[in-house]
């Protein structure tokens, strides 16, 4: 008797299989989850083109070419640059999230579905803190869209999958794991408080695949890609959907995302202050102020209070506090544990969008200064004794330029701006004075 390998007759099962054959049997064989999620999420993974009109800044100056020949001719004033990178659409009735860096001063923004398709999308609102960015397509719908999964549980180990743009190469996949989840990252400046919840991936993200989509094993979008290390492998970055899902319904619904408010001011809690106060870690945040009528008023905060989880999430540092606090839907209380006179207590604290009255009050209170419009200018108005502003040198009458790298145009639009300053521990003045600009930074925090 002749004995045969049992790949043998599985194979030779196959091919003898009713209407069936080995070339149709390969294909369902090689199926696997990653091809069954790449195949659903495609269509709702594209392209993004940019146009962005920028000034030539040699525009006004000698051209050498008519000092030697002769001839009128003119330098162009202007010129356009083209930028890739990449989206996700995530509502069918097309809301695409992408990066801020993606659109920064995109005069036009095109889509490229994976079928060759091209719209043109309109921004809806951006948000350089977060690095996201929230477009609309035009035309009628639906459009393919994701299914946004969570962030809140993501393992160390399990599959990803990043699908985006890598040099204008339409709808490339890469697959590898989530490597760890936490990260912080440096903010979009130097003065930017960095969040610390970023994904890190191996999954290979290349320059183009920035707004890209991070999946898990199942299709669903975790994470929005943002940022890779150049001088390393497989070192890539994901905003976590979870923080996105909040900043698409701000843009979405007011253009902006609205800063978190608490009422509460902390600071990273040092080796003496741990000591001074009888603890055995230096792990946390420090209360050092409350503002009246906030929702830490009426949580029952007090001044000294070490605040050492919000939730589930354990908090080291004031990054760890403002992710933490970001995540919190407004309207929402969270429980925050926190340690008074060396005993563990809970309050649960409910985090509400800044309320846009209470600018001026901030102004004050932690600029140190106000400002009133006079004469198409703004001008600082009063400053406040004993402030960072007063021992800077500033006094009213001053004319201010932009703030935080915004530019200011009416005491309204000041006003609007100082929230937005929350999170930074300080902000770039820009005054004007007899003999030019000046550039003064103010402290935060």
């Amino acid at each position: 008797m002749t004995f045969r390998p049992a790949t043998t007759l599985l194979l030779a099962a196959l091919a003898a299989a009713p209407g069936g054959s080995l070339a149709t049997a390969e294909p369902v064989a090689r199926r696997t989850p990653v091809v069954d999620a790449v195949e659903r999420v495609s269509p709702a993974v594209v392209n993004i083109s940019t146009e962005v009109i920028v000034r030539n800044p040699y525009a006004q100056a000698p051209d050498i070419f008519n000092w030697f020949f002769g001839g009128r001719r003119q330098r162009r004033q202007y010129y356009v640059e083209n930028s890739l990178g990449s989206g996700v659409i995530v509502d069918s009735r097309g809301y695409v999230l992408t990066n801020n860096h993606v659109i920064a001063a995109a005069s036009r923004i095109t889509i490229t579905f994976v079928d060759g398709k091209q719209v043109e999308a309109d921004l809806v609102g951006s948000d350089q803190a977060t690095d996201l960015a929230v477009l609309k397509l035009q035309g009628e719908g639906p459009w393919p869209a994701v299914e946004m999964g969570t962030s809140s549980d993501l393992m160390v180990g399990e599959t990803a999958i990043a699908i985006g743009n890598p040099f204008g190469l339409q709808s490339s996949v890469t697959t590898g794991v989530i490597s760890a989840t936490g990260r912080m990252l440096p903010g979009p400046d130097e003065d930017a408080i960095p969040f610390a919840d970023f994904i890190q991936t191996d999954a290979a993200i290349n320059p183009g695949n920035s707004g890209g989509a991070l999946l898990n094993i199942r299709g669903e979008l975790i994470g929005i890609n943002t940022q890779i290390v150049a001088k390393g492998q497989n070192l890539g970055f994901a905003i976590p959907i979870d923080r996105a899902r909040k900043v698409l319904r701000e843009l979405r619904d007011y253009g902006y995302l609205r800063p978190a408010w608490t009422g509460l001011v902390v600071e990273d809690l040092d080796p003496q202050q741990a000591e001074y106060l009888e603890l055995d870690s230096h792990e946390g945040v420090l209360v050092v102020k409350i503002y009246r009528d906030s929702p830490a008023t009426e949580a029952r905060f007090h001044l000294g209070d070490v605040i050492i989880a919000v939730g589930s999430r354990k908090i080291s540092n004031i990054a760890d506090w403002d992710t933490a606090i970001a995540q919190v839907e407004y309207g929402k209380r969270v429980n925050v544990r926190l340690v008074r006179k060396g005993e563990e207590v809970v309050y649960p604290l409910r985090v509400e969008a800044f309320p846009a009255e209470r600018a001026e009050e901030f102004a004050w209170s932690v600029l140190g200064f106000t400002v009133k419009d006079r004469r198409g200018l703004v001008v600082i108005d009063a400053v406040r004794d004993n402030s960072k502003a007063a021992e800077i040198g500033l006094v009213p009458g001053l004319a201010i330029r932009s703030l935080g790298g915004h530019k200011v145009r009416n005491a309204k639009q000041f006003y609007e701006i100082v929230p937005q300053m929350l999170y930074r521990r300080s902000a770039d003045l820009v005054i004007a004075a007899r003999r030019g600009l000046y550039r003064i930074p103010i402290p935060i925090r």
